[in-house]
Formats: C-alpha cells, sequence, structure tokens
C-alpha cells in the first residue's frame, strides 16, 4: 500500500514538473513534442504519441477544467484536443495561449484569430464580423447593446468600406431565419428568395443600361419568392431603417407571424391603400385627407417597376452616360395606365459622372425615381431626365442621409427630392425643371421633404418654375435667390422664421432659417424680417404674386 502510494506521489511530481502550464522551457519542449524538431520514423514506438496524449490529458483535466464527461461530448474528444494543442504551437502559439483559447481552437478557430478576436467571438460574433467591424464592436459607447442592434451600427458606419453584398446577404440570411425559424427553413423558402436576392443585391455601375432584372409585385407573386424575399431585404436593410416595421404594418399579421402567405394575398391594388403608411415611415407626416382621394395619388401596383441593386453609382468618371427609359415608362393609355420606374438601391446611391435617362415619352403620366436605402451622395455631376416628373430619395434616418454638392438637375417635369433624415444642398447646385414642356404650357414645381432638416446653401433655381415647397422639421437657407415668378411654401415644426444675415451659424430648431436670402419678384435686395406678416405657424410676405398670393409663406407641420 505505502509502495503505491509512493509511485502515485512520484508520478504527479514528475508529471507537476513538467507539465505546468507557462513556465519557461515548456514552449520549446512543447514544440520538440509536435515533430518542429523531429518526427518519429514510420513505424516507430508509439509511445512519444501516447505521452503527448497524456500530457494533453493532464492539461485538459487540471488546467483547463474539463471533466471525463466535458472530454467525451467533445466532437472528436481527447483527439480533438490534441491535434488543436498541436496545431496552435506549430503556428507559433504558446501553451499559455493555448490555455487561455481551447474553447475556441475546438470549435476551428486558428490560433491567431482566437488571441485577436476571442473577446468578441465569445460574445457571440462571428469571425468575419469580428475581422470587418472589431473596433466598433469594442467601443465603450456600444456597452449593453444587442448583438443586433451593434453589428446593424458597426455595418451602417463602415458600409463603404465593406459593403460586400454576398457577406451582406449572408448576414441578412441568418438574421431573417432567427426572426422566423418558426416557419422558414434554409433549403425550401429561401432558396429562390436567396437566388433573387444575390442577383439584385449586387453593386452595379449605371452607364448605358438598366439593370436586367425587373422586379414587381406581379413577378413576386408569380414565381415564389413571396414573403421570404421581403424578409430578406428587411434584414439587408433595404427597406431602411424602419423596414421590419414598415412591413409588418403594411404587409399585416399573416407577413410578421404565420405561414408563408403569398404576397398577392397580402397586397392592396394601388398606391393609394398605402398612403396611411406613409407616417410610419415619416414618424409622423402623411398627406392630408382632401388630398388621399387625388388620382395622382394613385398609381396601380402592377405599374409599379423596380431595378434594383446593392450600391448604385450613376455614370462614369470622364465620360457622358446615357440610358433610355422609354420602354419602361411608355405613355400612358388612360389614367391607370400611369406608371412609375424606381432605380433603386439597397444600400447607397452615387455618382461618378454625368448621366442622362432619355425619354420620347415628355408627358407628364410618369415619374422616374432614383432612390437608396441608405444614403443618397451625388457630387459634381449633372443628372438630366429628358422625359417628365422625377423623385430623388434616401431611406436613411442620419444627418448624412442626403448630399447633393455641385450637382446640377434637370428634369422635363416636377422634381422631387426627399430624405427621411437630412438633406444636405451645397456647393452652387442647380435645379432646373420644365425643360419639356413648351411656353404655354403650365410651368412645374420643385418639392423637397425631409424629416430632421433641410439645409440649403448657395442652391440656384431655373427653368419654368411655378411652386417651390420645402418642408422638415427645420429648414435652413443660406445664399440662395428664388425666381421672381415662385410661389414659396416652407412648412417646419413651429412655422416660426429667423432670418439672421449676419451670423449664418446661428440656426433656430424647429423654424424656418434665412441667412443671405432672396425672392426676386420682392426685391433684388436679401430679406428681412420686417417684410414678413403674421404669427408662428401662419406667416407671409408682405409682397404678393400678381392673383394676390404672397410670395413666401411659412407654416407649421
Amino acid at each position: 500500500m505505502k509502495l503505491s502510494k509512493y509511485l502515485l506521489t512520484s508520478l504527479s511530481l514528475v508529471l507537476s514538473s513538467t507539465l505546468i502550464f507557462g513556465q519557461e522551457g515548456d514552449d520549446a519542449a512543447a514544440a520538440s513534442s509536435t515533430g518542429s524538431v523531429s518526427a518519429p520514423s514510420k513505424g516507430a514506438p508509439k509511445s512519444a504519441q501516447a505521452n503527448h496524449k497524456l500530457r494533453v490529458l493532464h492539461i485538459a483535466i487540471h488546467k483547463l477544467g474539463y471533466t471525463h464527461e466535458s472530454l467525451k461530448a467533445l466532437d472528436g474528444g481527447l483527439d480533438t484536443l490534441k491535434d488543436k494543442y498541436t496545431e496552435s504551437l506549430k503556428s507559433g502559439g504558446s501553451i499559455k495561449d493555448f490555455k487561455m483559447h481551447h474553447d475556441l481552437l475546438v470549435t476551428g478557430i486558428g490560433i491567431h484569430d482566437a488571441k485577436e478576436y476571442g473577446d468578441l467571438l465569445r460574445k457571440g460574433h462571428s469571425l468575419d464580423d469580428a475581422e470587418l467591424y472589431a473596433d466598433f464592436l469594442r467601443d465603450p459607447e456600444h456597452e449593453g447593446k444587442s448583438l443586433e442592434d451593434t453589428l446593424a451600427a458597426a455595418k451602417a458606419q463602415y458600409a463603404d468600406q465593406v459593403a460586400d453584398p454576398l457577406l451582406l446577404i449572408n448576414d441578412a440570411e441568418l438574421l431573417a431565419l432567427s426572426r422566423y425559424a418558426s416557419t422558414y427553413s434554409k433549403d425550401s423558402q429561401f432558396t429562390s428568395a436567396l437566388t433573387l436576392a444575390s442577383t439584385v443585391l449586387t453593386d452595379r455601375v449605371l452607364t448605358t443600361t438598366l439593370p436586367a432584372s425587373t422586379i414587381s409585385v406581379a413577378s413576386l407573386s408569380a414565381t415564389g419568392y413571396n414573403t421570404a424575399f421581403i424578409r430578406l431585404l428587411s434584414a439587408y436593410g433595404a427597406l431602411g431603417s424602419n423596414g421590419e416595421n414598415l412591413a409588418s404594418n403594411v404587409l399585416g399579421a399573416n407577413y410578421s407571424y404565420t405561414g408563408d402567405s403569398t404576397l398577392s394575398s397580402l397586397v392592396q391594388n394601388s398606391t393609394s391603400d398605402y398612403l396611411g403608411f406613409l407616417s410610419t415611415l415619416t414618424g409622423s407626416r402623411s398627406f392630408s385627407t382632401e388630398d388621399t382621394p387625388s388620382s395622382v395619388l394613385n398609381v396601380p401596383l402592377s405599374n409599379v417597376m423596380l431595378k434594383a441593386g446593392s450600391t448604385l453609382t450613376l455614370g462614369q468618371t470622364g465620360s457622358e452616360s446615357t440610358i433610355d427609359v422609354s420602354n419602361e415608362l411608355g405613355k400612358a393609355a388612360s389614367t391607370a395606365d400611369r406608371k412609375v420606374l424606381v432605380i433603386g438601391a439597397a444600400k447607397d446611391l452615387k455618382s461618378a459622372g454625368n448621366i442622362k435617362f432619355t425619354n420620347s415619352n415628355t408627358v407628364e403620366d410618369h415619374a422616374l425615381v432614383l432612390g437608396a436605402a441608405d444614403d443618397v451622395f451625388i457630387e459634381n455631376t449633372n443628372i438630366e431626365y429628358t422625359g417628365s416628373n422625377l423623385g430623388i430619395g434616401s431611406g436613411d434616418t442620419g444627418s448624412d442621409s442626403m448630399y447633393l454638392v455641385n450637382t446640377s438637375i434637370s428634369t422635363g417635369g416636377n422634381l422631387a427630392v426627399g430624405s427621411l433624415g437630412t438633406m444636405n444642398i451645397t456647393g452652387g447646385s442647380t435645379f432646373t425643371v420644365g425643360t419639356a414642356n413648351g411656353s404655354n404650357s403650365d410651368p412645374d414645381n420643385v418639392y423637397l421633404y425631409a424629416n430632421e432638416l433641410i439645409n440649403i446653401d448657395q442652391l440656384n433655381f431655373s427653368g419654368r418654375i411655378d411652386d417651390i415647397y420645402m418642408e422638415s422639421k427645420t429648414i435652413h437657407i443660406k445664399n440662395t435667390s428664388f425666381p421672381s415668378t415662385a410661389d414659396i411654401m416652407l412648412r417646419s415644426q413651429n412655422g416660426a422664421l429667423s432670418i439672421n444675415n449676419s451670423d449664418s451659424k446661428s440656426i433656430t430648431s424647429g423654424a424656418v432659417n434665412f441667412h443671405n436670402v432672396k425672392h426676386l419678384g420682392i426685391s433684388n435686395d436679401v430679406l428681412t424680417r420686417n417684410q414678413f406678416n403674421g404669427v408662428d405657424g401662419h406667416i407671409n410676405s408682405a409682397a404678393t404674386l400678381p392673383n394676390g398670393t404672397p410670395f413666401i409663406k411659412v407654416r407649421g407641420q
């Protein structure tokens, strides 16, 4: 009995003296045992391999806290642990590194990635996300946020640097499946949806042709992509920052919670059926009751077409690009035949060179829309549409959602520009409307909308302009002259008017702010506050148009 105790004690001392983690000299001995010095020849006794396994077993139990049960539960058991131990040392890791990161190594993570991103991987981030967004994810500012919210913010901030659509589509797939795991499986309903998503959500440069695929309610309903595709778009961010809430509100309970209802069974017939959901996008704003019956707002959904990409770039540097949209936006046979073509980016809309969209149809029976679910950034670019109505929109809610810098935008009919965040128009940009109309036809209008702020510095207007309408919580206009014929309506949160011609940085929140602003129908001099009458919410210029209407009207929302 004493002899057996002595032998056991001696064995434990020997093992302890040679296998303690973190001691000097262990790394060299371990490296030798891995074969980096000399490997046992074929057919040699297996005592060395057995000793290696014993060493790993000792490490696993006495240093890493494994039990016999947990080792058995480990995929590949002790052999897997031994292989990862050997592999990590061969790759330049130390025994201390293995001790710290063994939990990740047995899942297939390499020692270098484990050392670099171990903190993030243990929080549930994927290796791809850890590599792309490490600094952001470690920022204390995001402490306490959900994994989903943190990643969404990270991807939004680093979109330009890491905008790999295939990676983001994969993330969207995982997110959508996690939301709807009870009603979907990757191998069934999502298969066709993923195929379409990877085709549509691809970065594209538009120079001579539109993207080949056309998405419509009819095509989605007919091909079986159905709600799975909408859910992927929502998870990807292609429906904007409020996309999931919007889709759930618009498509109803069957979209959110049950089964795979077909898209055709959930959608309405016309754009007018969805006017009530506008406030879901804007936060509060919607059409007034008297506007909703208007036939202008009633376009059959079957006539709304989408040509899509992930990030869309307009034009090519150093060249003039031309794209004809006559086939998509031909002349309407009746009111019910009016069409809308949306060239839409699931992420950002950018510019590289001048681009002209041509259309032989100049009748105001259609609209061409250039839009992005995230940001619109157009700089040093001329955009021309020879048809009639043109719209440009951003679905992002941030302060950098839209920038139009030194940009000329010209359209045959009306121009509408909108942002769910802040609209910045700077650098001497020019808006030209009514170029397709004869001198005897009605002039056209400019409509600008932003949820938070319209910020204008040096905006020029030309063409046959009638009305200019702007609406945002706060409007700030600098160094800008309104045409002499223009009827101006400005709506801010409280309908106040602040004119400060001495300090351009002075901005009153919730108000309309002027700095060095002229209306050439009133005077060639900058406007002053004493040229206006009324109280907050109902302010008019004292000078009027020939029909008696004030040149400028300031109203509250």
